[in-house]
């Protein structure tokens, strides 16, 4: 049973690690694409691009094409890690204390 949560807290974590390098990724890109998209038409289709457009679309092309395997090369060496460690989920967990008697008041 508790190897089952172990296993069950690993997967967990390296699903959770995985959304997180995929957001952090595309939000990137799609934060870059939004303040420079212009100098390469982003949004337009390649036909519709001027020579400076079309030279900007393949530059930005390699790029995001680099970063997106950087991301996904990094997110799978953090899964290889995480799989390295034995590991448990500690849950959602409130802990209350009493500061004081009532009789004392």
């Amino acid at each position: 049973k508790k190897d089952e949560f172990s296993n069950f807290s690993k997967k967990r974590l390296i699903n959770n690690l995985t959304k997180k390098f995929n957001t952090t990724t595309i939000g990137s890109l799609a934060a870059f694409e939004d303040s420079f998209g212009f100098l390469w038409g982003h949004g337009k289709p390649y036909s519709d691009l001027d020579d400076d457009e079309k030279y900007y679309r393949n530059l930005w092309s390699e790029a995001r094409t680099k970063i997106l395997d950087l991301g996904n090369s990094n997110s799978r060496a953090a899964q290889n890690e995480v799989s390295q460690y034995t590991l448990t989920w500690n849950r959602y967990i409130t802990n209350f204390y009493v500061v004081g008697d009532q009789d004392n008041e």
